[in-house]
């Protein structure tokens, strides 16, 4: 089994890398409606670009062994071929000249009497003055009983130049049946384009639309190297047509680090590699406009389009690494249709980098795994797109389940609690009339008892006040508490509010209305118990002594009110969590307090339509900012 194995291998190579012996001239006869000019063409290098049509035929020739890339360069390569008519064979022949990305192939066929008719072709010239409307470079012509046919190629791609003679008919039915076939192939891309497109938007998910984003790249990039964008822009902006390959290689380099920045969500598990692919997205959005207007190119923008080339290299290595880490991590079978979907790809791109420098000679293999390349790879991550949309159907399923789960609970736990702090009332009362009365029965009484009854008082207040605030609150997330706005004097009602306090209070808070004679439309029961708790929070965790300030202004039909304290001051992660239900910060160890306050002014404020905001600035303390529209 190895020895068969290794001799496929072989033979496969030597396929690859042979050609056909060489022949100086073709013979035509009528049973040939196609043959290929490999190993029939003879080459000339003008390295300067200097020869004219004239002077490149006294030049000395080169046979060709195969169809293969003359590498990368600024050279003009010409290519000369030699045909003969045999008897009974047709006069009308067809010569088709590939790749179709060529950007000038000028053609001189020779004409019966001798001289040579010029064709000017090629990727940049218009396509609307070729003398057949296709996506090829291709020339009709008469064959005589001696015919030599010289054609010249300029560009900027890989000198890999393929060439083959038609009988008319036999091209025009040969070229229907590529087009068919490639229309199926790219209406299948356009087909997952959309697709993903619409999964993307519907369910507000970047992978997807990334990934629809790379394939509709790939599509495009395709469609330039097949030679089908000048078809579909022949008479519109020639410019653009040239530049659309390039804006699909940078779409697809942004789209594909996008897709994967989100799917392994990097952001979380690597932060440095996230950073990276950031990077790469902005450098490769940056070259956008030198695609659009080449002509803006200069030696620094090619270093910088070598380095996006060798980021994007380094990002498809880096993000196969870490699918096999997550893979080994998790053993999720989606991950490893990931890999090998972006594997397939990468080969063909590797051959077909190898065929551009001349390492493999074009055959059915190296011509077309580039093409097939991309259309196995949206077969394969489809299916592992596929499964994710499934595992992320379950997880919501999931999700949605506990989250009714843990809405039901704590709905019971809220009607229990509710139910406990009203029956609460009753009692606290009873207790606080009972105190009451002994302190007036019993006016003389020594000091020990007296400043019992106060305590008890006083702790039957706090804990009023606390199922007073937490019934208030659960009656706001309800809704069910009537909001009353009326045009209040500011001045009066804060001060009224300050003074509620207490006469440590009315000490120590400093208040500011500007203008002193503001009204402003509210709810002055509930904005009163709002400035109340963020006011007692202020006193309670500033020093004793120490001025709180509470200042309030109007400014374009907005109630702006500022409380700034002296205290401590929050951390960073203490302001985050602040104003959730019982939360308490750590400098609140040993003081009184239910962890409701800020919550239950910041219900209050957003009632009325605005907002809370507080910071804790570096000088210490802490500020809080109302804004009521």
């Amino acid at each position: 089994m190895k020895r068969r194995i290794a001799c496929f291998f072989v033979a496969l190579t030597i396929w690859l890398l042979a050609g056909p012996a060489v022949a100086t001239t073709l013979s035509l006869t009528a049973e040939t409606p196609r043959v290929s000019l490999e190993g029939r063409l003879e080459h000339f290098a003008d390295a300067g670009q200097n020869f004219s049509f004239e002077a490149v035929q006294a030049q000395p020739f080169s046979p060709l062994p195969d169809f293969r890339s003359l590498g990368y360069g600024t050279d003009a390569h010409w290519f000369r071929v030699k045909l003969d008519r045999a008897t009974g064979a047709p006069p009308h022949w067809v010569l088709s000249i590939g790749m179709p990305e060529l950007e000038e192939v000028d053609i001189w066929v020779e004409l019966p009497q001798g001289s040579f008719q010029h064709h000017a072709l090629g990727y940049h010239r218009p396509y609307d003055e070729r003398p057949l409307q296709t996506r090829l470079f291709a020339v009709p012509f008469e064959l005589a009983e001696h015919t030599t046919i010289y054609f010249r190629v300029r560009t900027t791609n890989a000198i890999l130049v393929m060439a083959e003679l038609w009988q008319p008919s036999a091209f025009v039915a040969n070229e229907t049946e590529v087009n068919f076939h490639r229309g199926i192939y790219f209406g299948i891309l356009l087909v997952a384009i959309l697709l993903y497109a619409i999964l993307g938007a519907r369910l507000h998910d970047v992978t997807m639309a990334a990934y629809a984003g790379y394939v509709a790249s790939q599509t495009l990039f395709h469609l330039g190297t097949n030679g089908y964008l000048p078809v579909l822009f022949s008479s519109h902006l020639p410019w653009f047509t040239d530049a659309l390959p390039r804006i699909g290689w940078l779409g697809g380099a942004i789209s594909i680090v996008l897709m994967w920045d989100r799917l392994l969500n990097l952001r979380t598990h690597f932060p440095h590699i996230h950073r990276l692919y950031q990077f790469t997205i902005f450098l490769n959005l940056a070259l956008l406009p030198f695609a659009l207007m080449p002509f803006l190119v200069r030696a620094e923008v090619l270093y910088v389009v070598k380095l996006a080339n060798y980021l994007n290299i380094l990002n498809f290595f880096i993000s196969m690494g870490l699918l096999l880490i997550f893979w080994w991590r998790k053993r999720r079978i989606e991950l490893v249709l990931y890999f090998i979907a972006f594997v397939i790809p990468a080969l063909g791109t590797l051959v077909n980098t190898a065929a551009n420098q001349g390492y493999l000679s074009q055959n059915a293999i190296t011509s077309n795994l580039y093409l097939i390349a991309p259309l196995v790879h949206v077969l394969v991550m489809s299916f592992g797109l596929a499964l994710r949309l499934r595992q992320l159907q379950h997880d919501k399923a999931t999700a949605e389940q506990e989250a009714a789960v843990t809405s039901q609970r704590a709905e019971e736990q809220r009607r229990f609690v509710a139910m406990l702090s009203h029956e609460f009332r009753n009692p606290l009362a009873a207790i606080d009339r009972a105190t009451q009365m002994l302190q007036i029965k019993m006016p003389v009484l020594p000091p020990p008892e007296k400043q019992r009854l106060t305590q008890i008082r006083a702790n039957v207040a706090t804990l009023s006040g606390f199922v007073d605030n937490f019934l208030m609150t659960e009656a706001l997330d309800r809704g069910s508490l009537p909001m009353t706005r009326e045009v209040c004097p500011l001045l009066p009602l804060l001060q009224q509010n300050i003074h509620q306090l207490g006469e440590s209070a009315t000490e120590r808070v400093v208040l500011q209305v500007l203008p002193e004679t503001a009204s402003f439309s509210l709810d002055p029961t509930l904005i009163g118990v709002a400035i109340s708790n963020l006011l007692n929070n202020a006193l309670r965790y500033s020093p004793e002594g120490s001025p709180v300030k509470l200042l309030a202004h109007l400014k374009e039909d907005v109630l702006y009110l500022t409380i700034s304290d002296t205290g401590p001051g929050l951390s960073d992660e203490e302001l985050i969590k602040l104003g959730s239900p019982y939360f308490r910060a750590a400098s609140s160890l040993g003081k009184k307090g239910s962890g409701l306050g800020h919550h239950f002014a910041r219900r209050i404020i957003e009632a009325h339509g605005g907002s809370l905001r507080t910071e804790s600035p570096p000088s210490g303390g802490l500020r809080v900012e109302i804004r009521v529209p």
